[in-house]
């Protein structure tokens, strides 16, 4: 996997917790500032495709997935851009987050 600036213990706890709340055939990207290996400091930016039946169903299983985070990571800001795979609405960040970033899950 190519580097980027989270601890592997890190890195770990993201994928265990997004495996815990997420689909099996869900993806978890890291982009942003945390894949510039040059810079310091910054919030956690991730990029996530689910096959969630509904659009609930998907917002609950981030609001888990980012309280567990929350819990295990320690007070960071984490930003999250969810991408709902069965209510097609194509945004830019969404193609932008995955060929920039790097593939987690």
């Amino acid at each position: 996997m190519k580097k980027v600036r989270l601890s592997d213990h890190d890195i770990e706890v993201l994928k265990n917790i997004f495996r815990k709340y997420f689909l099996a055939e869900d993806k978890l990207w890291v982009f942003g500032s945390r894949i510039d290996l040059t810079k310091k400091g910054g919030d956690i930016d991730l990029y996530i495709e689910t096959n969630a039946k509904t659009i609930d169903e998907a917002v609950k299983m981030e609001a888990s997935f980012r309280w567990d985070l929350e819990q295990q990571l320690g007070e960071q800001k984490i930003d999250i851009v969810l991408n709902v795979l069965n209510f097609p609405y194509l945004l830019p960040i969404y193609e932008i987050a995955k060929t920039e970033g790097v593939k987690v899950v």
